[in-house]
């Protein structure tokens, strides 16, 4: 029952960030959440016995001191963003000791590209048609419109197209097959299907114009060709080059507006590039000197966006916001976990090492220069699922040719 409790999780979860039908996709996501949760707690008592591991610690470490820190200063905590920070989190927990082996877990890599492609294929239709409920505002530097498609706001589509275009390299990546089976769709077939639904995905992205989400999309095929094939990178980097520069008068003023030859004030001073980030950010530092030992320590709370009426907190950054929400012993805590992750990705074998780093060096990317996955729950969710692979049990499945014998980094607590 977990196990289909799980995919369906995956599935809705994409469903949920639509902006039609959000209140009824949200509930539904959310009780499915709890249910599974209480169903593998249930699971672990009766069978006393939990897979846990040295990532896990860490994620329970923070999320119990995000809770105390919480508790103690009641007045600057919002139930609903600790949610969001946490429930993610804890979908890494869950999704671990919920699929049993790699196949199950490729099942339900498949179901969250499913749940995409309902939003992403009815975005595409919406910009494409130009219905004015799909745009989000006029760019003052270009004139160009910003669409946000079937999303509540641009970032949400931008971040969302790039995370499914990730996961559907990370699904042909990890496709294996017992030999002699022949299962469903040939992988031939779903190559054909993902690549046109990347297309569509890469299209919402372009017209959504988040810079931060096109930056992530790059450093993961970047990196993740370099690993597999530097010759077939070199070859399509340079293609995609004399595309880029052919075509400079077309993506340039959506995606680079700062060097836009026609862009309204002029080009912008170095502190004020990209969108101001430079500025924006050291405001946000030179704030956080300021505060009281106490809260450098505990941080100012989950979603408190100013100290004073004269402070306001500016973002563009998740690994700021992350000091700010939850203090010093907070960002070391969660830094901590990502120095765990990145060790147990570095323990795999050839592609899976690969593709998995790479998507953890891009997300890593985006939250350095963006408000990207921490507080973003429609993707941080997801991508913490689709972590939980590291430290599934491996079974006799095929991967670059060679035989794997079934292996686990984690603990059982019985």
């Amino acid at each position: 029952m977990e196990l289909l409790l799980l995919k369906l999780v995956a599935l809705a979860r994409p469903l949920i960030s639509m902006r039609y039908g959000e209140a009824f996709f949200a509930i539904l996501g959310i009780g499915l959440f709890g249910i599974l949760v209480g169903a593998v707690l249930m699971r672990a008592a009766i069978q006393k016995s939990l897979r846990l591991s040295p990532i896990d610690g860490l994620i329970l470490a923070f999320s119990t001191w995000v809770i105390a820190r919480a508790v103690i200063y009641i007045d600057a905590s919002y139930i609903s963003q600790l949610a969001k920070l946490l429930v993610p989190l804890l979908s890494y927990i869950v999704a671990k000791n919920v699929i049993p082996d790699r196949e199950e877990y490729k099942r339900m890599i498949f179901w969250i590209i499913v749940g995409f492609s309902v939003p992403t294929l009815l975005s595409a239709g919406l910009i494409a048609s130009g219905n004015p409920g799909a745009v989000y505002t006029e760019m003052y530097q270009t004139g160009l419109l910003r669409w946000q498609g079937a999303y509540g706001g641009p970032h949400s589509l931008g971040h969302s197209m790039t995370l499914l275009m990730m996961t559907s390299v990370l699904y042909v990546s990890l496709r294996t097959m017992h030999e002699g089976e022949r299962q469903g769709v040939s992988p031939r077939v779903e190559n054909v299907l993902l690549g046109i639904l990347a297309a569509i995905a890469l299209f919402c992205l372009y017209m959504s114009a988040v810079r931060s989400a096109v930056l992530g999309l790059l450093v993961f095929l970047g990196l993740y060709g370099y690993m597999q094939n530097k010759k077939a990178l070199l070859l399509s980097g340079t293609a995609l080059a004399v595309v880029a520069v052919l075509s400079t008068p077309f993506w340039i003023p959506r995606i680079l507006h700062e060097f836009a030859s026609d862009r309204r004030g002029g080009a912008p001073e170095l502190m004020e590039m990209g969108s101001g980030r430079p500025t924006r950010w050291a405001n946000d530092i030179a704030l956080f000197v300021k505060l009281p030992i106490d809260r450098k320590i505990s941080g100012i709370g989950i979603g408190v966006r100013s100290t004073s009426e004269d402070d306001a907190v500016g973002g563009h950054s998740d690994w700021l916001r992350i000091v700010w929400d939850t203090g010093i012993i907070g960002f070391v805590l969660f830094a901590w976990l990502q120095i765990l992750i990145l060790r147990a990705i570095l323990r795999m074998r050839g592609r899976e090492r690969h593709v998995f780093l790479a998507l953890f060096a891009a997300v890593n990317v985006m939250m350095l220069v963006s408000n990207s996955y921490n507080m973003r729950i429609q993707v941080s969710q997801l991508y913490y699922m689709i972590l939980a692979f590291i430290e599934i049990p491996r079974r006799h499945l095929k991967n670059d040719g060679a035989e794997m014998r079934a292996t686990t980094t984690s603990h059982d607590i019985r």
